[in-house]
């Protein structure tokens, strides 16, 4: 008599400083859940991203709670700072390669999956450990230009065209199942940046395009990001409602 076998949870990693999350991010995260088909689509809110200015980050528990007030809605898309648990004493951040390690030992009944921007992939393989990424996860990869550079690029990329798995393109209407190589979908175009959001809400007149009505309130009661401190007023902007899916 045969045993019925249990499928693993598949999860989206969508790793980032989300500093602050916004509108991109959630329809980037939108993107990979249905393109997946998959369970969960989980934000780890990064410690530091070490190729980054600690300067301009805002403290983990506040990213963490704009993310988590963008995403209480949607029972798919799971906020964790679980990576700040796993960084060594002395240290402030982690490899990619070593966090994927530590959830899948957390978390044998998951299947992960690691998103990236296709910029990411071509400098994917002077990522310390990069080869174990490619050997236990399928990697999905957002095309955020859809121009045939950029997808001449990825096809390119150094880890794609030296390792033994395959890069398949997103179809639409169906849903990818298979557990390694890269998988290629196209992403949301979305003119914004964490960046520009925080040199915007600096100004006197706070632009707040891009933001989600409860994380802009946020930023505003805890003055994060130097919150209308700029005496030059920039044209302001209302914020936007969180589209229905």
């Amino acid at each position: 008599m045969s045993k019925n076998i249990k499928a693993k949870k598949r999860v989206v990693l969508f790793g980032g400083s989300f500093n602050p999350p916004h509108q991109g991010h959630y329809h980037i995260a939108a993107k990979a859940h249905q393109a997946m088909g998959c369970d969960e689509v989980w934000m780890l809110v990064a410690p530091r991203n070490p190729e980054k200015s600690a300067d301009s980050y805002a403290d983990l528990a506040h990213r963490k709670a704009m993310s988590e007030l963008m995403t209480k809605n949607d029972p798919w898309l799971k906020v964790t700072d679980i990576e700040q648990s796993y960084i060594e004493p002395g240290k402030d951040y982690i490899e990619t390669a070593n966090t994927l390690k530590k959830l899948q030992c957390d978390f044998p009944d998951h299947e992960f999956i690691w998103m990236m921007g296709s910029d990411n992939v071509v400098t994917f393989h002077t990522w310390t450990d990069w080869q174990s990424i490619v050997d236990n996860h399928l990697i999905m990869v957002m095309n955020r230009t859809q121009s045939t550079q950029e997808l001449n690029a990825v096809k390119n990329a150094y880890a794609v065209k030296n390792t033994q798995v395959d890069l398949a393109i997103h179809d639409q209407g169906r849903v990818f199942t298979k557990d390694r190589g890269f998988y290629l979908v196209d992403s949301p175009v979305y003119d914004i940046s964490s960046t520009a959001i925080r040199n915007n809400l600096n100004q006197e007149k706070p632009c707040l395009t891009g933001l989600f009505n409860d994380v802009a309130d946020y930023i505003e009661k805890e003055s994060l990001y130097n919150y209308g401190q700029d005496p030059v007023p920039v044209t302001k902007a209302s914020k936007e409602p969180k589209p229905k899916r």
